[in-house]
């Protein structure tokens, strides 16, 4: 073979090395390329993770502090539950005397309810008889004088009833009290406050925060000077 020869045959050789290279730079390249792209999607789904355990974490600290809360009202009404059930067993262990005492207590706070509810129709009935005998003759009627009809009815007939100590104790301390300090501050069995807040509630005299436990006058209708 002729040095000219050898001279194109490593021509030849070298040209397909350098086919080869490229092709291996393309090679390359393309998974560079690929890479980069994998690691971007990699990022995202990173960042994506991140942002969920983002929401995750907020979600969790609500409903831990749910969860707390509930915790607290469970804890505060099984502490009532216990106080309740303490006073049930110190009933049921006490003389039958006693209970008997409780049973006339209750029939008698029943048959006041009914002498309440019997007096509220009468005045409201008075009422009626007012409003119309204004509207017949056609008079400005002053108002004073009934409201301090409607005083003397709640002063005289209805103090020593719960419903009504309720109120004149609430309009007395002028801030929300808890049910449990109403029945020591009025000496009013707790089951029966808990009766008559009741009826408040649904005659819209007073509202009762459940979380607190505390009572609070939403209408004066005493209206002292």
């Amino acid at each position: 073979m002729t040095d000219r020869e050898k001279l194109l045959e490593l021509l030849d050789e070298f040209k397909n090395t350098i086919v080869i290279l490229m092709d291996e730079k393309d090679k390359l390249e393309d998974e560079g390329e690929e890479l980069r792209t994998g690691r971007r999607e990699a990022e995202e789904k990173v960042w994506a993770a991140e942002e969920k355990v983002k929401e995750l974490t907020k979600e969790l600290e609500k409903t831990s502090e749910a969860k707390t809360k509930a915790e607290e009202k469970a804890n505060s009404l099984k502490e009532e539950l216990d106080t309740l059930k303490s006073q049930v067993q110190e009933v049921e262990s006490s003389k039958t005397g006693e209970i008997e005492e409780l049973r006339k207590e209750r029939d008698s706070l029943k048959k006041e309810m009914d002498e309440i509810n019997e007096q509220l129709s009468r005045v409201s009935e008075l009422y009626r008889e007012a409003s119309a005998e204004k509207e017949a003759l056609q008079e400005k009627v002053d108002l004073s004088d009934l409201l301090a009809i409607y005083i003397t009815l709640i002063e005289t007939a209805f103090y020593g009833k719960p419903h009504a100590r309720i109120l004149y104790t609430l309009h007395d301390v002028k801030t929300a009290i808890t049910r449990k300090n109403i029945a020591a501050s009025s000496g009013i069995q707790p089951a029966v406050v808990r009766k008559a807040v009741y009826d408040l509630v649904n005659a819209d005299l007073v509202k009762v925060d459940e979380e607190s436990d505390e009572v609070k006058l939403i209408k004066d209708i005493l209206r002292r000077g």
